[in-house]
């Protein structure tokens, strides 16, 4: 893999697409794409793209789950987010979504078992797992946060659209959940169905961290990348890599004492650093 600049290798994460290119070839699993939409030309039917299994529509260059939809079909009836729509409707709104950027299709993770009291109509949690590095240092796991979705809220809802667990590093174990609309509230389990958070293990942690440090040693000298994963039946996918995630997510596991160490201080050596501590270009 030909080496990137600093400034390239944000522009890389910033574009799904072209990550999955860089990335794949060195053994980082992403999500099957089916079918690619360009932007501004006329789609295809959606009967070529479909190969019997379900769909994931999201944008090239979105991120936070933004623009983000789930394609099934029973018989002849294609459901959007779980609910039925005309096949019209449905080529109206992939249309207008193409308009601002390339569409992937990609295959609809499934939750692996141990997850599916977590799952939400259809959505499997996602893990977030944030890899640093100090200036001409090894990447190491800074933090991890498991993202479950909330019956009554959309996903896109920021205070109330999901419930947060961070995650221990040493032991594997979830801690105690909390939405961001009630900060102050922890929960041992999910007021909807009872499912268990603190203490629950998650299996798919290591294999998530083994890819993420292994994904964050194969791009230039980044301080700090936030990674989504499907923990999915075949082991943790990465969905994408942002260089600027959501600060309070970022920060949540240390309200819990579960992070490697305070990011502004990590940040600020970057800024102290030698030009030759963070090469921008190779």
């Amino acid at each position: 893999m030909a080496r990137l600049g600093e400034s390239a290798a944000h522009r890389l994460l910033a574009d799904k697409l072209a990550t999955a290119a860089v990335l794949g070839p060195v053994g980082i699993p992403f999500p099957a794409l089916r079918g690619l939409c360009r932007k501004g030309e006329v789609l295809r039917p959606l009967a070529e793209i479909d190969e019997g299994g379900d769909l994931f529509v999201k944008p090239r260059h979105g991120r936070g789950g933004g623009g983000t939809f789930s394609l099934t079909r029973t018989g002849g009836t294609w459901q959007m987010n779980g609910r039925s729509v005309t096949a019209s409707a449905l080529l109206d709104r992939l249309s207008r979504a193409a308009e601002q950027d390339d569409l992937l299709v990609q295959e609809r993770l499934v939750a692996a078992p141990d997850l599916a009291d977590l799952v939400v109509h259809g959505r499997p949690p996602v893990l977030r797992v944030v890899t640093a590095r100090y200036p001409g240092a090894a990447p190491f796991l800074h933090s991890a946060l498991l993202s479950m979705g909330v019956p009554s809220s959309h996903p896109a809802h920021f205070l109330r659209g999901a419930v947060y667990a961070a995650v221990d590093p040493a032991t594997g174990q979830l801690a105690d959940g909390l939405s961001l609309g009630e900060p102050g509230e922890r929960m041992t389990t999910l007021p909807w169905n009872g499912a268990p958070l603190t203490g629950r293990p998650l299996v798919a942690l290591d294999g998530a961290v083994s890819i993420a440090l292994r994904a964050m040693a194969a791009l230039p000298p980044l301080p700090v990348v936030h990674w989504d994963f499907i923990p999915a039946v075949s082991g943790p996918v990465l969905l994408e890599g942002n260089t600027s995630g959501n600060w309070i997510l970022a920060c949540l596991p240390g309200l819990f004492g579960l992070e490697a160490c305070p990011l502004t201080p990590m940040l600020a050596s970057w800024r102290a650093a030698p030009p030759t501590g963070h090469p921008r270009s190779a």
